[in-house]
């Protein structure tokens, strides 16, 4: 049969892996990329070029394809049938087909070797860094998938949908999905994000702000340098959290006069010792007192509380 020109479209899959080997492809222009699928990773073997030939491993054992082979730009490649390169490999000199076949078993060793090393490359990956590296590296990608991919809903408000993110920062950052979905747990617990259940969309950030996202992950590496040591402790976070409320619900007001914010406190949570929890506050620096003023900036309290809770839990979470 004579040889067909084939034309192929980017991203185009020319043959699989385990596809019945039918002959080679002599590319012409355009490039193909060489890959196998092991252990959910897409190990690439090599691309190839105009002139190059695809397909020769397979060709005089007759085995199954051991690759699957991918057009990256438009490809053009003359397509050369089995039968009639099996009578060509059978007139050359038997020397020259010994070559021939010793190269080609070299290039499948070499192919299994690339592949055990890109492996052994991912386990190694999946093994550096701590649980903040990584709680840092997913909030930085969040942010970058939410730049990029953010749409409107019906209302008008930035939406994400999040129905697959899991499964692409599992194939980005190299960890185990059920590592990362526990991660992800912990931002929403903590109110780092709020996800919700949209009728349409499914599962989507409402509004997602870029800007925490970015600044919890520079937290988080933060975390890795310096410890937990110098957190505020625990006991005033609900303190911290009730002036941000109170905060909100005055216009966003950042100053009041100290025995007002007292009562407004000691109200907020249900307590009688509202003046002692505001000095012990501005004792710890918390808030700041000027003139029998108590001024303090609510969305840093709120960052700090939902910041350093949440690294408490990630500083568990195990990969």
């Amino acid at each position: 049969m004579k040889p067909e020109t084939l034309t192929f479209a980017p991203k185009q899959i020319i043959f699989n892996e385990g596809d019945q080997t039918n002959g080679i492809y002599h590319v012409q222009e355009g490039e193909i990329e060489i890959f196998r699928i092991r252990e959910n990773t897409e190990v690439i073997l090599g691309t190839l070029k105009a002139g190059d030939v695809l397909g020769t491993i397979t060709l005089f054992s007759r085995e199954p394809r051991t690759a699957t082979a991918r057009a990256v730009t438009q490809t053009v490649a003359i397509f050369y049938q089995n039968e009639g390169l099996a009578e060509a490999f059978k007139s050359l000199p038997g020397w020259s087909q010994a070559v021939m076949k010793d190269a080609i078993n070299r290039l499948k060793h070499v192919n299994d070797l690339l592949i055990a090393t890109k492996l052994n490359e991912k386990n190694l990956l999946r093994n550096i860094g701590t649980s903040h590296h990584h709680s840092a590296q997913l909030a930085s990608l969040l942010a970058s998938f939410a730049r990029k991919a953010c749409i409107m809903n019906d209302l008008n408000v930035p939406i994400l949908q999040m129905n697959d993110f899991l499964t692409l920062a599992e194939n980005i950052l190299m960890k185990k999905f059920s590592y990362l979905e526990n991660i992800y747990k912990a931002f929403i617990d903590c109110g780092l994000i709020k996800e919700i259940e949209d009728k349409k969309y499914g599962k989507i950030l409402s509004n997602p702000s870029l800007q925490v996202l970015e600044d919890y992950s520079l937290f988080s590496i933060n975390v890795v340098k310096k410890g937990t040591n110098l957190f505020t402790p625990k006991k005033y976070h609900p303190w911290m959290s009730s002036l941000a409320r109170i905060s909100r619900k005055n216009n966003n007001q950042n100053k009041f006069k100290k025995s007002e914010i007292a009562i407004l406190l000691q109200t907020d949570l249900g307590r009688q010792d509202g003046e002692v929890m505001i000095a012990d506050l501005v004792q710890n620096e918390i808030i700041e007192e000027i003139n029998e003023f108590i001024q303090f900036v609510p969305t840093k309290l709120q960052k700090t509380v939902v910041f350093e809770s949440l690294s408490r839990i990630i500083k568990d979470i195990k990969p």
